[in-house]
């Protein structure tokens, strides 16, 4: 089971690698190209998008192919079109290229996910999920260390690199033996089943991580690069962000397994809300980089709680873990991919306070449903 886990860790490693490098590259690219905020917004939420696109077809695969080889066919496309990413100049084939490893990502993470999580205790569902996404912050810890030096040598040479070690884990997923896929049941009438509204709440907490994320990866790079912070700095603040929320996810995961998903996520919401307010204040970066620290650790409270809910609810109902990630995937990825456009368009047309005025709302909202809603079936409370 461990030496699962260690691969499982390291696809979703090298996925989100990818994804955090683009953070230190943000102001170099906005004035390069001379792109607006809305449309760093969309170029930091096509990986989001490309997410939401192939989480579908990645449970279908993994249901019906089976987990080895969904993880090789995401891994193939993901580091080719990181490839893409190199020797793009524009910013449609950055869009584009940014899209595909999200495609890829889907694919590669659902099945990684349901390879662990079928063989994983009932009682350690939460730890396995923390312990997963802990390596999934790691990623995005070096992620802008990745973007970092390929602000320094060129994105070409950096991200062939990285393709090279995106393919090395997929000659490691070749060689790791597999189960045979369950085809006696039907993928769309297990998908309906988890589209109840008793699981919404455990989806809605999945969201809710990636677009508070979203005034982070796309705010906070612009307001550093107007403080005439580079990319080695802007990657340094993120780089230690991601520390942070490394070494609390598997925390969080044991406080789940042990007492419930309601405690977790409200202290997260509780941290989170007044950080959202405080951001617009913070003119100078001492106030501003300890804030983005206590906010990177606040806003991904909700994840692993909001998955393990809704894996322990679905495995209730009997529903396939691969329906169970590919929902989960999709409904992280809705978050990820409309939370960077909207955050840069709310700052484009009512400044930076705005997107997080409304982003620290949503966080009330969702607090005041959490102590309204009658106690949950699939997990203690």
């Amino acid at each position: 089971m461990r030496r699962l886990l260690i691969f499982a860790c390291a696809i979703v490693l090298v996925d989100t690698i990818f994804y955090g490098a683009l953070v230190p590259l943000i102001p170099g690219m906005s004035a390069d190209l001379g792109l607006s905020k809305p449309e760093v917004g969309i170029l930091t939420g096509a990986f989001g998008a490309g997410v939401l696109v192939g989480s579908i077809p990645g449970g279908y695969l993994t249901f019906r192919v089976g987990v080895k080889p969904t993880v090789l066919a995401g891994l193939v496309i993901f580091s080719l079109t990181s490839l893409a990413f190199g020797f793009a100049e524009g910013p449609a084939g950055l869009i584009l290229a940014r899209f595909g490893e999200g495609f890829g990502s889907a694919l590669s993470w659902v099945a990684a996910f349901t390879w662990v999580i079928n063989r994983a205790p009932a009682e350690r569902r939460g730890q396995m999920i923390g312990t997963i996404l802990s390596a999934a912050i790691v990623g995005a810890l070096l992620g802008p260390v990745l973007g970092s030096i390929a602000a320094i040598i060129g994105i070409l040479p950096t991200f062939s690199a990285m393709a090279v070690l995106g393919l090395a884990v997929c000659a490691w997923a070749a060689l790791e033996p597999a189960p045979a896929p369950d085809k006696s049941r039907s993928f769309f009438r297990m998908a309906r089943a988890v589209a109840r509204p008793r699981f919404l709440l455990g989806l809605w907490l999945i969201a809710l991580s990636p677009l508070l994320f979203a005034s982070l990866s796309v705010l906070i790079p612009l307001k550093l690069g107007t403080l005439g912070w580079g990319a080695a700095a802007v990657g340094a603040v993120f780089l230690a962000g991601a520390a942070f929320e490394a070494v609390a996810q598997p925390l969080i995961g044991r406080w789940t397994d042990a007492a419930g998903w309601r405690i977790p996520v409200r202290v997260g919401l509780l941290v989170a809300i007044p950080t959202l307010l405080l951001l617009p204040w913070a003119d100078g970066p001492w106030f501003l980089v300890p804030l983005v620290l206590l906010g990177a650790v606040a806003f991904s409270a909700s994840v692993t709680p909001g998955t393990a809910l809704f894996s322990r609810g679905a495995q209730e109902a009997d529903v396939d873990q691969a329906v169970v990630f590919s929902a989960s995937n999709l409904t992280w990825a809705s978050g990820s991919a409309l939370g960077p456009p909207l955050a840069g368009l709310l700052a484009e047309f009512g400044g930076d306070a705005l997107s997080y005025l409304i982003l620290a709302g949503v966080c009330v909202a969702t607090l005041a449903i959490l102590f309204r809603r009658p106690r949950a079936r699939t997990m203690k409370a």
